[in-house]
């Protein structure tokens, strides 16, 4: 499919399959047409459910940046 879901970021493809699984759509087909694996898709929600110690830092470190870069005006 040309244009189609290969310009779509992993990650949103995975919010999508999320999002439409609680309206009682199998994820396993879900999964499929949206061209990811079932078990990438669990390892993602189990990232985004209980993020690790690294992962808490990171996100604290780009606050920080953010914080700077605004203060700078993108400078």
């Amino acid at each position: 499919m040309k244009g189609g879901m290969e310009k779509v970021s992993t990650h949103k493809k995975y919010e999508v399959v999320k999002e439409m699984s609680e309206g009682n759509y199998s994820i396993q087909m879900l999964c499929k047409i949206a061209g990811v694996s079932k078990s990438g898709y669990y390892k993602w929600l189990k990232r985004k459910e209980s993020p690790t110690e690294k992962q808490l830092e990171d996100e604290e470190i780009k606050k920080k940046i953010m914080k700077c870069h605004e203060k700078l005006k993108g400078i």
